[in-house]
C-alpha cells in the first residue's frame, strides 16, 4: 500500500487590518486621550479623522473623561475689503515651523468670525467665551452676549444684559460674570452680575470711588484698585475698604495673576507682586532681557495673560509703516535668596505673530480657555 504523503495544509491568508475596520466609537475614545497639540497631524491621516476630529463627539468624549488642554483665544479685528468696516476673528496661538503662530479658530459654520461686536468685552467660562455688549462709534451700545463654544465650536446667544454697554470690563469668580462700566448713567447703572446657573442678570453697585478702577480676580475676591482700593463681598451686595495690596504701585496698563502674584508693567519693566510676602513692594521678574531687546521703542504692551501658570506677553510695536504684534512665553520660578524672595523667568519663546503694512489689526481678546 503506497504511502501518501500528507499533504501541508493551505497557508492561512494573512488578514489586512485597516482603521476603516475600527469602529468609530472607539477611534473616538482614543483619540479623546491624546492633546489637542496634535489633532492638527492627526486629521492629516484620513477623511474619517478629519470628520471625527471635528466633531462634537471628541469634546463629548472628552468631557467624560476629564481630558483638557489650556488654550489661548486670540481674537484681532480685522480690516474687510470696505475701507469703513471690519470684523472679529478668532485664532489658536499654537506652533508653526518651531515658532509661535496663530492659527484660526474653524467653527462649524465653516467660519471662525465672531458676531461682529466692535468694542465688546470677552470672558473665558471654563470651555466656553462669552462675548458682552459692544457697539462701533457708530452705533448705538449694545446689550447682546453672545457665547462661544471651544468644544463644540459653535455659537449661540445668552440672556442680553439688562443695561447696553461697550467698552466695559468683564470678570469671572464663582460661575458668575462680572460685567462693569461702559454704559451711559454711570452711577444708576454701573455694573451688573450674570449668574451661570440661573442664567439672569442683576445689578451690580458702584465702588464708593468716583475714580475709573482696574479690576482683578485675586484670592477668590473682586477687587477695584483705585486711588483707595475696595473688595466686594457677594454675600452682602456691597464693596468694602481693602487695606491690604500696600505698595502696589498705579496700574494704567494690563495686569493678570499666577497664583499668589499679580503681574503688571511698571517702567517699562515686566513686575510682579504678592501681598502676602510682606516685601511690600513690586519687584522686576528676573531673566527677561531677551524680552527686551526684541521689543521697539515704541511699543506698547496690551495684553497679560495667565496661560496654565506661564505667563504670556503680547505687544504691539510700529516702525514707519508696519505694525507688528509679538508674543512671548515665559515660564515662572520663585527662589529663595539672601536678599528675600525673586521670582525668575524663563523664556521659553519671543515670536512675532502678525507683521503688518496698513497698522489696520487691533487685538480685542486673549483668553486662556480650557478645552
Amino acid at each position: 500500500m503506497a504511502n501518501n504523503p500528507i499533504a501541508p495544509p493551505p497557508s492561512a491568508k494573512k488578514r489586512k487590518t485597516s482603521l476603516s475596520s475600527i469602529p468609530d466609537d472607539v477611534i473616538v475614545n482614543v483619540l479623546a486621550r491624546i492633546s489637542k497639540s496634535h489633532y492638527r497631524s492627526l486629521c492629516l491621516v484620513s477623511k474619517n479623522f478629519y470628520s471625527l476630529l471635528s466633531s462634537p463627539d471628541i469634546y463629548f468624549a472628552r468631557s467624560l473623561i476629564g481630558t483638557t488642554d489650556v488654550h489661548l483665544y486670540v481674537c484681532l479685528r480685522l480690516p474687510t475689503p470696505s475701507p469703513t468696516s471690519h470684523h472679529h476673528r478668532w485664532f489658536n496661538l499654537g506652533y508653526r515651523q518651531g515658532q509661535l503662530s496663530l492659527v484660526p479658530v474653524r467653527t462649524l459654520s465653516s467660519s471662525s468670525y465672531s458676531p461682529d461686536r466692535l468694542n465688546s468685552t470677552s470672558v473665558a467660562v471654563h470651555s466656553e467665551i462669552y462675548q458682552i455688549g459692544g457697539g462701533s462709534n457708530e452705533e448705538k451700545r449694545t446689550r447682546a452676549v453672545r457665547v462661544l463654544d471651544c468644544r463644540s465650536r459653535t455659537w449661540r446667544p445668552a440672556p442680553d444684559m439688562k443695561v447696553a454697554r461697550k467698552h466695559a470690563r468683564s470678570y469671572f469668580l464663582d460661575d458668575k460674570i462680572y460685567v462693569t462700566g461702559g454704559c451711559t448713567r454711570r452711577e444708576e447703572n454701573w455694573g451688573e452680575v450674570f449668574d451661570i446657573k440661573t442664567q439672569k442678570w442683576k445689578p451690580l453697585p458702584k465702588p464708593p470711588s468716583d475714580h475709573d478702577h482696574k479690576g482683578v480676580v485675586y484670592g477668590g475676591r473682586l477687587y477695584a484698585f483705585t486711588s483707595i482700593n475696595y473688595a466686594y463681598e457677594p454675600k452682602e451686595e456691597r464693596w468694602v475698604q481693602e487695606a491690604g495690596f500696600v505698595g502696589l504701585g498705579p496700574i494704567t496698563g494690563p495686569l493678570c495673576v499666577i497664583g499668589n502674584e499679580i503681574f503688571a508693567e511698571h517702567d517699562r519693566k515686566y513686575t510682579w507682586y504678592n501681598p502676602r510676602n510682606g516685601n511690600g513692594k513690586q519687584q522686576v521678574i528676573d531673566g527677561l532681557n531677551d524680552v527686551y531687546k526684541k521689543r521697539a521703542n515704541n511699543y506698547r504692551t496690551i495684553q497679560l495673560v495667565n496661560h496654565g501658570g506661564k505667563l504670556v506677553i503680547i505687544w504691539n510695536e510700529t516702525r514707519r509703516k508696519r505694525k507688528r504684534l509679538w508674543c512671548a512665553v515665559i515660564s515662572l520660578e520663585e527662589r529663595s535668596t539672601p536678599l528675600g524672595t525673586r521670582m525668575r523667568g524663563k523664556v521659553e519663546r519671543c515670536d512675532l505673530l502678525l507683521d503688518s503694512v496698513h497698522k489696520s489689526y487691533m487685538l480685542s481678546s486673549c483668553l486662556s480657555v480650557l478645552v
